[in-house]
């Protein structure tokens, strides 16, 4: 069980009185000290105490609470709240049971994005890597409810709605909340995208908590980013507040025009080139919100003047790449280099590089095979459909395998190769090998299950896969990954260097 008060109040943020007004348990130097401090409007929020009490023929049914005291008090007698306060709520009948003013012109601040899933097909820990790999990042608080999930998006500050310019922030808000919902219905099997983004949701509890970690809140700016990235993606525009300052957009300063210019760049090894520079320029675009095809037009546009120009399918590569999200912008160091080997000379200031990548990839080779993304997908499907959270690897034989698939052997050889999703190992020779591969999705479900024979299936098989030395950088990158998590939440860990351990 978990307790909720402190996701309650990560989640209120301040937008409600820390005290009752009457009636208050709360010492009197607190409530001196509390009523000193309190500087800012402080708004109400609905409590309901069942889901039937949502869409009764009068309305919702429920009650008013302005205190945080109140509502963690209450926690264990109500199904429902609304997590982003409003002005003021109240009551539209005179014996005070039914509540009015919870529409969204009367937000006072937007806490958090919920997304709503209704089915229990997937577990809550492959909700987490869809939300980590497709949408915004890993969510700040996962409920589960009788039929599904509830995914919450925390905000680190609120945003604070007004009716200016005709309630714009309210509009991007929504459109960001829209975004998240879809980027998560590609992946995931359940997810209401109509439903209201800033309604009632399940009130979080000691039962219905399946994770959570304060450490995974999201700045408003990074989330308008990349909402206008998913939006080039599907060639629409955004209410977008506008920058205070064009400075903090990389792509308007000094080096990034210096490196635009630039038409004599090639490569070769041991050389920053070609790759290097366009994935540097593809990052800046990146951490400067711009969409993907935006990005893409502009690289197309500047391999085409290079006196060594790329393939088109290499610059379409190199944006996928960048905008993957791993890294968070260009690296001051490499920006450097690469205005040292390819510059003019110049002396230009590296003006709010973001910070994030340190390390460049090598250069690629024309290849003449395509579709690895595809058999990629492909592949990860078809373990996901083999394997368990019980038996995490699937042994079969390498020919089995690709006709399962539909791969051809040595394209399957390449496509081992190149992956960071999929591990292998091998066993045996001639008649006798054997194949047993699985995914890094599936062992971190087995590493953030709650039930420990998942947790020793997931070190069994890492302790597997380990001895396979083609898996060894994918296996240290989940290693990481699995500590990271389970320090931001899991209370009994199991440390992945460990794994040999009983």
């Amino acid at each position: 069980m978990q307790s909720p008060k402190k996701a309650i109040e990560l989640i209120i943020n301040n937008g409600i009185l820390k005290y009752k007004r009457v009636g208050s348990l709360a010492s009197l130097p607190h409530l001196y000290k509390e009523n000193k401090s309190v500087t800012s409007k402080k708004g109400a929020i609905g409590l309901v105490t069942s889901k039937e009490d949502l869409s009764t023929p009068s309305g919702v049914k429920g009650y008013v609470v302005t205190s945080l005291e109140t509502l963690l008090e209450d926690v264990s007698l109500v199904s429902h709240w609304n997590p982003n306060v409003f002005n003021y709520i109240r009551y539209s009948d005179e014996k005070r049971r039914f509540l009015k003013g919870h529409e969204e012109k009367n937000l006072q601040q937007i806490n958090t994005f919920v997304v709503d899933i209704d089915t229990k097909k997937q577990l809550y820990t492959e909700i987490l890597t869809a939300a980590l790999d497709h949408s915004v990042g890993v969510p700040t608080l996962v409920l589960e409810t009788p039929k599904g999930f509830q995914v919450y998006f925390v905000l680190e500050k609120p945003l604070f709605i007004s009716n200016q310019n005709d309630f714009r922030g309210l509009k991007v808000a929504k459109r960001i909340s829209e975004n998240i919902k879809q980027s998560l219905a590609k992946v995931l099997q359940g997810v209401d995208v109509s439903c209201n983004d800033f309604g009632f949701f399940r009130m979080p509890n000691e039962d219905n908590i399946r994770w959570f970690s304060e450490e995974m809140v999201y700045d408003f700016g990074s989330l308008i980013a990349w909402s206008k990235r998913q939006d080039d993606d599907k060639g629409r525009g955004l209410f977008v507040v506008a920058d205070e300052s064009s400075e903090h957009d990389p792509t308007q300063t000094a080096w990034f025009q210096e490196l635009l210019k630039t038409r004599h760049v090639k490569g070769q090894s041991g050389q920053f080139g070609r790759d290097n520079l366009m994935f540097t320029l593809a990052l800046a675009c990146y951490s400067a919100g711009k969409g993907k095809g935006e990005t893409l037009d502009l690289l197309d546009e500047y391999n085409s003047g290079l006196v060594a120009p790329l393939r088109h399918s290499e610059v379409e590569k190199i944006v996928r790449s960048a905008y993957k999200g791993r890294f968070k912008g260009a690296h001051q160091d490499y920006i450097q280099e690469l205005l040292n080997e390819w510059g003019n000379n110049k002396e230009i200031v590296i003006e709010n590089p973001m910070g994030g990548w340190y390390k460049f990839k090598k250069e690629r080779k024309d290849r003449k095979r395509s579709h690895y993304d595809e058999w990629e997908e492909d592949l990860l499907q078809f373990i996901q459909e083999k394997t368990s959270l019980d038996q995490p690897i699937n042994w079969t034989t390498q020919r089995e395998l690709c006709e399962a698939v539909g791969i051809p052997r040595s394209s399957f050889n390449v496509l081992i190769q190149q992956s960071k999703k999929i591990l292998i190992k091998r066993i045996g020779q001639g008649r006798t090998a054997k194949t047993g591969i699985t995914s890094v999705a599936v062992l971190l479900q087995c590493a953030l299950s709650y039930q420990q024979t998942h947790r020793v299936r997931y070190k069994e098989a890492l302790q597997v896969m380990t001895s396979e030395r083609l898996n060894e950088r994918i296996v240290q990158d989940l290693i990481e990954d699995v500590e990271w998590f389970l320090e931001k939440r899991l209370s009994e860990p199991i440390i992945g260097k460990n794994f040999n351990s009983s």
